[in-house]
C-alpha cells in the first residue's frame, strides 16, 4: 500500500497513522487483530474512508462477500493450464438451475435465441443414439 506523503485537511498524522495500521496486511497470526480477507478489500479504497468503518460495519462486508459460498455441483472440474508463456483457468461447472426463470430472464440469462438453440442440442443428443442405431441396423440388414 501507497502512503500518503502529506497529511490531508482534517487528518491529523496519529489519524493517518492509524488508518494505514488497520489496512497494513496481517504479518503476525490471525490472534493479531488483522483480517487479510477484510485487508484485500479495504485495500482499495481511501485509507480515511476504511478507517471510519466500525468493528460492525468491517464484519457486515465480511459476511456480504463471504456468504458467497461454493455451491455443490453434479460436475466440477477446475484446472490450471500451462499454454505457451501464460497460466490459464479452464472451470466446468454443470448442475440443477435452482434459479427461477423469473430471474433468469432479468439478469439477461435467457433469450428465445439462446432457449430454441439449448432445445435444438438437447433434442440432437437425444434423437443422435436412435439414428445410430438406426444406421447400424440398416448396415447390418
Amino acid at each position: 500500500m501507497v502512503q500518503q506523503s502529506a497529511t490531508p485537511e482534517g487528518l491529523t498524522p496519529a489519524t493517518e497513522h492509524s488508518a494505514v495500521e488497520a489496512l497494513a496486511p496481517a504479518q503476525d497470526t490471525p490472534a493479531s487483530g488483522h483480517d487479510p480477507f477484510l485487508d484485500h478489500y479495504f485495500k482499495r479504497i481511501d485509507p480515511r474512508v476504511a478507517a471510519s468503518f466500525s468493528p460492525e460495519q468491517r464484519e457486515a462486508v465480511k459476511t456480504m462477500f463471504g456468504a458467497r459460498g461454493f455451491a455443490k455441483h453434479a460436475v466440477e472440474v477446475r484446472r490450471s493450464l500451462p499454454i505457451g508463456r501464460g497460466r490459464y483457468y479452464l472451470v466446468l461447472l454443470l448442475g440443477r438451475e435452482h434459479r427461477t426463470f423469473a430471474r433468469l430472464y432479468s439478469e439477461g440469462a435467457v433469450s428465445g435465441a439462446f432457449n430454441l438453440l439449448g432445445y435444438a442440442i438437447t433434442a440432437a443428443l437425444w434423437m443422435l443414439p436412435a439414428v445410430g442405431a438406426a444406421l447400424l441396423l440398416q448396415a447390418l440388414l
